[in-house]
Order: C-alpha cells, then structure tokens, then sequence
C-alpha cells in the first residue's frame, strides 16, 4: 500500500499540476509571440488568461478560484498580480524590462528580458573595434542594468560612460555633453527617456550629425539611424519558459533562478554606417541575422 500511494503521489506531482499563462495584454505582439511559441512546446494543459482592461477584483478572484499550482505571467502587469495573490506558487516569468526591480516570491523562475551584458558589448567590440567609450543613458528603474555593463566591459577594452536621466534633465543639451565624452551610446528600454519621444528622436538626430554609432535593444530604432539592434527573440523565450517548466515538474530538485535569454536577432545598418562613416568589421556575416543595405 506505501508502494502504491508514493507512486500515485510522485504521478500526480508529474502530471497532476495546474498551469496558468497569465498574460498581462492579448493586443501586444511581443506577449503573443512568447505564448504562441509557449503553446507549441508546452505538452500539458494549461489554462490562458488575459488581464487586459480587467478590474483588481476580478483578477483577485480569478486566481483564488483557480489556484493554480505554476503560474507563468508574461510582461510586468501579469507578475504583480501573481506576486500579490499567489506568492507561495511557482511563478515564472517573462518579457519585464529590467526583472531586478521586482519583488521576488520565494519559488520565483524566469527569463530575462535582457541579454547578458557582457555578450553584448563584445558583439559590439567585434563590429565596431575603434569603440572605446560607451555612453549608456539610465535613470532609477534601470541602474541595474548599467551595473551590469560596467562590470562586464572591465575585460573588453571598453569604458562604459553612464548619464543618469530624470524628467528634469532629460533634454538636447545634456546629450550633446554626453556625447563629447563617447563614441557611441547603447540605448536601452528606459522608461523615462523612451517616454519623450521627441527627445529620443532628438538623441538620434544629434548623434548622427555629430556621426556617433547608436546601438539599440529593438529593430525599430533602425528606422531612426541605429547602426546595430540587439534583441531577443521571443518565440525562443517562449519555448525556453516552457522546457523550464518541463523540466522543473519532473524533478524534487528545484533551483529557482532567472536565466539569460536563449535566442537572439542581430541586425546590422550597414546603410547608416556607411551614410555616418563609421568603421566596421567586413566580415560581419557570421556576427550578424540580417544585414539593412
């Protein structure tokens, strides 16, 4: 009888589990992506919820009545609710800028939203070898995430210039200073200056003139005269949610961590290069997905 109740027991700890996607906005393509790539790979059933344009209370009793023993919570919104109702499940999370501001709950997995730092700056350092001095433009919400580059640019040859930004310094002016001490500026998802978008159209305008690289964390700012975006690739993330959850039910051994992203979309302007006058690598083929002529 002890036999049978451990098997029936270890059977309903693989196969017995609720799983809940708790997606923070269905109309984000980025968040669609995740999960539609997360869908295809996950083998179990799961349950799918949409906060958007819900009230608190109606999420609030979603997940009491659920109860859901894995939680997988997809953008910022998504994991708050998880955090505040449900602590004491398995949360997993992914697409948050800048996870490090969180709250963590006890049994807490996830990706990241951003690659590691250091793998940046040497695909950087390996297109661009004049680099030297890197602006990186933060504010509050993403001191981390220039931490991180500042670290990791020790062994690259490369010296991070950070510039910290509130909404009263934010202006053409400060850019201008900044740029007299770089040679390029890494743009990342910043909430205070990606919240002024003439100011960062500004930023673009300005270091094009004064002919300074701008690499980028999304394609979109090829558009505005980014010589380089690096981004992750969101199906792969979704996929790497997945085999994590997987992976975490099958085993008693559980190391609860947030891991780098597995896939990345590297894309080159060699056009704005060549228009700015920039040296680069020629053999960028193998560094890059795609090449902007």
């Amino acid at each position: 009888m002890k036999i049978f109740l451990s098997l029936l027991l270890a059977f309903i700890s693989l196969y017995g589990q609720k799983v809940l996607v708790l997606n923070s906005n269905d109309t984000v393509v980025k968040y669609k992506e995740t999960i539609d790539a997360f869908s295809k790979e996950f083998k179990e059933p799961f349950l799918l919820y949409n906060i958007a344009n819900k009230s608190d209370n109606t999420i609030k009793e979603y997940l009491y009545d659920e109860y859901p023993d894995v939680i997988y919570t997809v953008g910022a919104k998504a994991y708050q609710y998880a955090y505040e109702y449900l602590p004491e499940k398995e949360i997993y999370f992914s697409t948050i800028v800048n996870w490090k501001r969180l709250m963590k709950a006890e049994h807490t997995n996830g990706v990241s939203n951003e690659l590691h730092s250091g793998m940046h700056l040497t695909l950087i350092k390996s297109i661009f070898s004049d680099v030297k001095n890197i602006g990186v433009i933060y504010s509050v919400y993403t001191k981390d995430i220039v931490k991180d580059f500042q670290i990791n640019s020790q062994s690259l040859d490369i010296n991070i210039v950070p510039y910290k930004i509130d909404n009263t310094t934010i202006n053409e002016e400060s850019f201008h200073m900044l740029l007299n001490k770089v040679d390029a500026i890494i743009v990342i998802p910043d909430p205070v200056l990606l919240n002024k978008q003439a100011i960062v159209k500004k930023l673009f305008h300005t270091s094009k003139k004064r002919k300074k690289a701008i690499f980028a964390y999304h394609e979109l700012f090829l558009d505005y005269g980014a010589l380089l975006s690096i981004s992750i690739d969101n199906p792969t993330t979704g996929r790497q949610i997945a085999r994590m959850i997987q992976n975490d039910t099958k085993t008693n051994n559980k190391k609860y961590s947030v891991k780098y992203p597995a896939g990345t979309k590297v894309i080159f302007n060699k056009k704005e290069a060549l228009n700015q006058n920039i040296l680069f690598n020629k053999n960028i083929t193998s560094l890059v997905n795609e090449i902007k002529e």
